[in-house]
């Protein structure tokens, strides 16, 4: 019943995560399990340009 509560009388905003034990929820946590072993661009990026920079010192 709590959740049915609009956010106006102090229910949960519209973009709450899902309860644990819900469908919902393992959705979420298989795309943010995803998302987390997918490399991120511009990590490589960043990466490959702090190896540039990194000559000789004289």
């Amino acid at each position: 019943m709590a959740d049915g509560i609009p956010q106006w009388a102090g229910g949960l905003p519209a973009d709450a995560p899902p309860r644990p034990g819900t469908a919902k929820y393992e959705e979420m946590m298989k795309e943010r399990e995803r998302e987390r072993q997918t490399p991120k661009k511009d990590d490589a990026t960043a990466q490959s340009s702090n190896t540039e920079g990194m000559g000789t010192i004289r």
